[in-house]
């Protein structure tokens, strides 16, 4: 009996918490010169903002009404030097989900690029 429990407890604490948080953090950072630097994100009414960034780090904390069904962040820049490279970092109650998104700037000192969606 005394076996099962350890087994049992074991069990438990290998399950991934369930995460059913509506709350989520983006976190960007990097090094981009260029003059035109975008986020674009969910708002938490289900809109979508564009905001200027203009400097490195940029965080965002959003709680998400009950009926958003998904939230997105993406962002672009502009006018950069070739090679620079943004990081896109989401968390969803305090846990990071999936890989950071990496953004480098092209030939032309631009990108553009988003992280999955969360889906609630």
């Amino acid at each position: 009996m005394v076996v099962a429990v350890f087994v049992a407890c074991k069990k438990n604490s290998d399950k991934k918490p369930d995460n059913n948080s509506r709350t989520v953090r983006y976190e960007i950072t990097g090094a981009f010169s260029g003059p035109t630097l975008m986020v674009s994100y969910t708002t938490a009414t289900g809109g979508t903002a564009n905001d200027p960034v203009a400097s490195l780090p940029w965080t965002k904390e959003i709680t998400y009404a009950t009926n958003v069904a998904a939230a997105i962040v993406a962002i672009s820049g502009n006018g950069g030097v070739a090679g620079q490279k943004v990081t896109i970092v989401v968390k969803r109650g305090g846990s990071q989900v999936g890989v950071p998104i990496d953004a480098v700037a092209d030939a032309s000192g631009s990108f553009s690029k988003s992280a999955p969606a969360i889906v609630f």
